[in-house]
This record gives C-alpha cells, structure tokens and sequence, in this order.
C-alpha cells in the first residue's frame, strides 16, 4: 500500500486498540494518516501542523498525543467519537508548547494503582 502523498516521510506510528486502526506521522506533508488495517486503506488525513514525529494512542480515551518538531509543540488529537472510517467529522485538536525540536512522545498513567507486593515467595 502506498500513503496518498509521495515524498510525505512517514515518521511514526501507532495501533488503535478498538477498530483496527494504524495513525501514521506523515513529517514533510505534517498530517496524520489513518489507515483501516482490515481494508488495506488511507481513511483520512488528519492536519497537525509542522514536522509530525512519534505518535502514541492512550487506550483509556483514544487520545492521541504527537510530537511537532517544526512547531516545538506536543499535538494533542480527541478521537472520541470521531469516526475514523471515514472523512466525516473534525477531531478536537490542542497544541502545548513544549521547547526545541520534540521528536518522540510516552505515554505513563502516573494515577493507577500500584499493585501490592507478592510476599509469598520472601
């Protein structure tokens, strides 16, 4: 399968947990694919903005968090209740400054419980 924009530099990417997706950081072109898994096809283009990178999905809510380089910003993309089968509808979008040339995101829930020590085997 070829993306839909030559030249587009494919920089990252990342599965949906529901619905079979792969979101995938298109740098020179600063958009993001979505791609059906099972079709074997570019659903949308969704615009983020200068040098998309590395792009992480949190799987509690479909957030999807993106490094833009060129922008010195972490994208932060809404899909909940977006349908990614197809072109309708806009994701809810932000942007957060983050300093020089980000290229990778993680992802860490720092608010779920730790679970308690095994002491059987001490």
């Amino acid at each position: 399968m070829r993306l839909p924009l030559a030249g587009a530099a494919p920089a990252g990417i990342a599965v949906t947990a529901e619905g079979g997706y792969a979101l995938v950081t298109l740098e020179r072109a600063g958009v993001l694919a979505v791609v059906d898994l099972l079709e074997w096809r570019v659903t949308r283009l969704v615009p983020l903005g200068a040098g998309p990178r590395g792009v992480v999905i949190d799987p509690a809510d479909g957030t999807v968090y993106c490094a833009l380089a060129g922008q010195r910003s972490l994208a932060v993309v809404h899909l909940d209740g977006v349908d990614l089968s197809n072109a309708d509808g806009t994701p809810q979008f932000e942007e957060i400054p983050v300093g020089a040339g980000p290229s990778s995101v993680a992802l860490a829930h720092v608010d779920d419980p730790v679970p308690p020590a095994d002491t059987t085997s001490l």
